[in-house]
């Protein structure tokens, strides 16, 4: 039997050449560069729009929150006061607690240390704190006794009954103004009183907006009060230009307006200021 035959036939394994591998190497790293491009303008437009729409939600929040309470002052009481380059920038009111009708006023010279009120809510009480005003048509006039306009709740009174039968009807007790007792310089036309809550001030300070409250009655509008404010929005960029708060007093045929201009620049990117421009207007009704 012939021995089998061996093959001459050589089988070669191919490799990859070191100019494949850097041109894979290459063409990978051109593709990882462009995805990781692509996915960091992802991820910063949706950092930017969640940016924007936090910044959007709390600026609605404060926005209505302070027209609210504006549209709540008492009449005569809002007050407006900026430093030099609207860096600080307040807008100061007393909020209303109580209004009514009086029935017996201490007109000057005349001085007593109780007015005589008529109120539609029975059970009301006048506060320690708060301030009785009648016919404010000025700042002045809530926020200086010396106005003749105004005077504190007296600590020890709190509105009681004057024991003539009409439950709608009390007096209440004033402090005196310096060594002498309450006396008032005008009536009301409609014999109305007020009785406001210790003040309140909107403040920008810096990029923050923050509310003060209970730190009492001041001649001169504090910029801002020496209390801890409550924070309500973040991202203020009002230039020196741009007031924050401006404010028109009433006049004979129109109620007295608050214009609130407030720029927020929530993102790195330009041209994503939100602005907010409103006017609240507060019922005159001295």
């Amino acid at each position: 039997m012939p021995a089998p035959k061996l093959s001459n036939t050589v089988w070669y394994q191919r490799g990859v050449t070191l100019v494949e591998l850097i041109v894979v190497m290459l063409l990978l790293g051109i593709l990882a560069v462009g995805l990781t491009s692509y996915l960091r303008l992802g991820a910063g437009m949706y950092m930017d729009a969640n940016a924007v729409q936090q910044v959007l939600q709390q600026s609605r929040f404060a926005l209505e929150r302070v027209v609210r309470e504006v549209r709540a002052a008492v009449p005569g009481s809002v007050r407006v006061s900026a430093n030099a380059d609207n860096s600080v920038s307040c807008v100061e009111f007393a909020p209303l607690a109580q209004s009514g009708i009086y029935r017996d006023l201490p007109l000057y010279p005349n001085r007593r240390n109780w007015i005589g009120v008529t109120s539609l809510n029975t059970g009301w009480t006048a506060q320690p704190g708060q301030r009785l005003t009648v016919y404010p048509t000025d700042a002045s006039h809530i926020y200086a006794l010396n106005q003749g306009r105004s005077a504190d709740v007296a600590a020890a009174q709190n509105a009681p009954d004057d024991a003539d039968g009409n439950a709608h009807t009390s007096r209440v007790s004033l402090a005196n103004i310096g060594a002498l007792q309450a006396s008032f310089v005008t009536e009301s036309p409609q014999r109305r009183f007020y009785l406001a809550d210790q003040p309140v001030s909107i403040c920008r300070v810096g990029a923050e907006l923050r509310r003060y409250s209970n730190y009492g009655f001041f001649v001169v509008q504090p910029l801002p009060p020496l209390v801890s404010g409550e924070l309500l929005a973040v991202g203020l960029s009002n230039s020196s230009s741009e007031a924050v708060f401006s404010y028109s007093g009433a006049s004979l045929n129109r109620s007295a307006i608050l214009h609130l201009f407030w720029r927020f620049s929530p993102a790195v990117s330009q041209g994503q200021d939100l602005f907010f421009n409103h006017e609240v207007h507060i019922p005159n009704v001295p």
